[in-house]
């Protein structure tokens, strides 16, 4: 019966000098600067050559509100592509795209704008395409 006894105490000193499973890290958006003009904007991470750049409309993105963005983009063509997708992989379409034939933001490349309805909170990626040029940001959608 010692043996039992010093047999479970062993096991629970060993459960607990094991060491803890990693926390999943949080939402890490993208990196937020000022533009020349005063508006926030984000360099896009890129997943392919060239240039995309975010021009935000708001302080902060919140859920279940018309949130406006601009995007510069380089690469070829007159198709330019956007969506959204949150942490539980749910994907969602802008709401409006309109191309901007001119603008007083200098960045490299075509103008469009968008405007997205983020329907929860959490981290959001968006990916924005045109041709082969491919960038995404990351942002912390937050409750209204």
């Amino acid at each position: 019966m010692r043996l039992l006894f010093v047999s479970i105490a062993i096991l629970v000193l060993l459960a607990a000098c094991a060491p803890a499973t990693a926390t999943p890290a949080g939402c890490q958006p993208s990196k937020i600067q000022k533009s020349q003009n005063e508006f926030l904007e984000i360099q896009a991470e890129m997943k392919s050559d060239g240039e995309a750049w975010a021009l935000l409309f708001f302080e902060a993105a919140h859920a279940r509100e018309d949130e406006k963005i601009v995007w510069r983009i380089t690469g070829e063509g007159d198709i330019f592509e956007a969506q959204a997708q949150s942490e539980d992989r749910a994907i969602i379409q802008p709401i409006w795209i309109e191309y901007h034939g001119g603008s007083n933001w200098h960045r490299p490349g075509q103008e469009w704008g968008t405007g997205f309805n983020f329907p929860t909170s959490g981290c959001w990626t968006l990916t924005v395409k045109r041709g082969e040029t491919t960038g995404t940001i990351a942002l912390d959608v937050q409750d209204p």
